[in-house]
């Protein structure tokens, strides 16, 4: 059996000039976007500051999350795209903070740029909207 693809957004949507959805739910899946430190007015935080970007950007995932009926708490699947892996350690810092146990599988990977340069930091994320993470 078929399921729909039903767009989530906040509201207002920062990211609708990129020609981009924030979210897709499928079924009980939500198939996050790479969020990154751009506030609802579409302005970037924290430029030059790379904790600014991630508190602003695990923010971004908190809301996109919440606006398709999930939460951090259950996300399975992150991929995180860092601009200078000089900043792992405070990935698994913030992990710790935003993240519970059982963590959520995780790719980190250092790039060369992001959408815009002064980006810092992106996080894309799977979630599930009912049941329970179980480990």
């Amino acid at each position: 059996m078929a399921e729909n693809a039903i767009r989530i957004k906040t509201d207002p949507d920062p990211y609708e000039a990129f020609r981009l959805a924030q979210a897709y739910r499928v079924g009980d899946l939500i198939f996050v976007s790479g969020q990154a430190a751009i506030d609802l007015d579409g302005t970037i935080v924290g430029a030059g500051d790379f904790d600014a970007q991630a508190e602003q950007t695990f923010k971004n995932l908190a809301a996109v999350l919440e606006a398709g009926g999930s939460s951090l708490a259950k996300i399975v699947k992150v991929n995180i795209y860092l601009k200078d892996m000089g900043n792992f350690g405070k990935i698994v810092a913030l992990r710790e903070k935003y993240f519970t146990p059982p963590y959520p599988a995780d790719t980190i990977v250092e790039i060369t740029g992001l959408a815009l340069p002064e980006l810092e930091i992106e996080i894309e994320a799977i979630a599930m909207v009912e049941g329970e993470i179980v480990g």
